[in-house]
């Protein structure tokens, strides 16, 4: 009876092997698009617990080690309050983003395999103005309006953003509560002496969910939105983000702002960061969307093929044991899978969304870090 199971059995393992069908996390998938950027591989399968790695150079990211790391746990409102940890009216940061409008080339959206991000290749006037000291150095850093008295004479630097993202769920935690999406939107810094080689702010936007209608601002973004790795798909021509009807009126404008980092490898610090506290809309049914994007998928390697002399050798099973056929099958997989992995493609691939994804980092401690609350003017 073992002698006339076993050979079924290893054939229905062989037949396992030579699908090759594989469960891949959120910027692991084989049929990805993206272009290798150098440095060590990473991802959100750990939420960000296991980025020790190089960056294209060799030079070691320090997210395992940097003491000004993002995200933070944003404290309640009254602990900023009580201890008096005050942005004034005279120093807050103002933001001002014109629509967006799409000649049908202009405006990416991306998906990179860490998430879904929009770019744009032609000028736009959208900006955030930050105060600095008026006597500005070489040493006067984006980040010294948090130090800077109420009295303090200023000035104000243009931030101008280049591209903005989504995290599911939110990095950044009021008070120790999720949000179910984050957006950042990046600003390179200029007019300021010491960012010669680079300053960079960035501004956090939460959405929690509603059961209401899509968020209209999202609506362009979510559907042109790539669920393929490295994929790249520009807005339609007269598609139009409206990114500034996502900022708080200015009488609803409560933020917080701190010293911080980059979310993803290197996690480079030295940013100043802006959080609004007045969470946005987003429906459950874009949530699921965008989750959907960055889900995990189930690949099968197109065509896969057993080796004769493997396959052949499996049938004589008389005089085998069957942890010898195990061991067998087991050393056939392995040949398979390095197989794939120095001959197969992109399009050798079959991938299918099983199980939705996510793409945060988890909250770093503080170390004494100054936090402060703008309040709405």
């Amino acid at each position: 009876m073992a002698q006339t199971i076993l050979p079924l059995l290893l054939g229905a393992l062989l037949a396992i092997s030579s699908v090759s069908a594989c469960i891949y996390k959120y910027g692991t998938s084989p049929d990805s698009l993206a272009a290798p950027h150098g440095g060590s591989h990473w991802d959100h399968g750990r939420n960000g617990e296991d980025w020790d790695g190089v960056d294209a150079a060799g030079k070691p990211w320090i997210c395992m080690s940097g003491k000004r790391q993002s995200p933070i746990n944003v404290p309640f409102s009254n602990v900023l309050d009580n201890t008096g940890s005050h942005v004034p009216s005279s120093l807050q940061t103002k933001w001002s983003y014109p629509v967006l409008v799409s000649n049908g080339s202009n405006i990416q959206v991306i998906n990179n395999g860490h998430t879904i991000q929009v770019e744009w290749t032609s000028p736009w006037t959208g900006n955030a103005k930050i105060a600095v000291p008026a006597n500005a150095t070489d040493n006067t850093t984006v980040t010294s309006v948090l130090h800077m008295k109420p009295d303090a004479r200023a000035t104000y630097v243009t931030a101008t953003p280049y591209q903005f993202h989504f995290h599911a769920t939110s990095e950044h935690l009021l008070a120790g509560r999720y949000f179910p999406l984050e957006l950042h939107i990046v600003h390179k810094v200029t007019g300021l002496p010491g960012c010669a080689k680079g300053c960079y702010t960035v501004t956090g936007i939460l959405f929690e969910l509603s059961d209401g209608a899509d968020n209209s601002v999202l609506n362009s973004i979510w559907y042109n939105m790539p669920t393929r790795e490295g994929e790249i798909k520009h807005l339609p021509k007269g598609a139009q983000i409206e990114l500034g009807r996502l900022i708080p009126k200015t009488s609803e404008r409560d933020y917080v702002t701190y010293e911080g980092s980059l979310t993803t490898p290197p996690c480079s610090e030295g940013l100043l960061w802006h959080v609004f506290t007045q969470p946005q809309k987003i429906s459950r049914a874009q949530w699921s969307q965008y989750r959907a994007a960055v889900g995990l998928k189930d690949c099968t390697l197109k065509n896969a093929t057993t080796t004769t002399t493997e396959t052949t050798n499996t049938t004589e099973t008389t005089n085998t044991t069957s942890s010898e056929h195990v061991h067998r099958h087991h050393r056939l997989h392995r040949h398979l899978l390095s197989e794939e992995a120095t001959t197969s493609h992109p399009e050798d691939y079959t991938c299918e969304i099983v199980q939705y994804g996510s793409n945060f980092r988890v909250s770093q401690l503080t170390y004494g870090r100054t936090i402060k609350v703008a309040r709405a003017i």
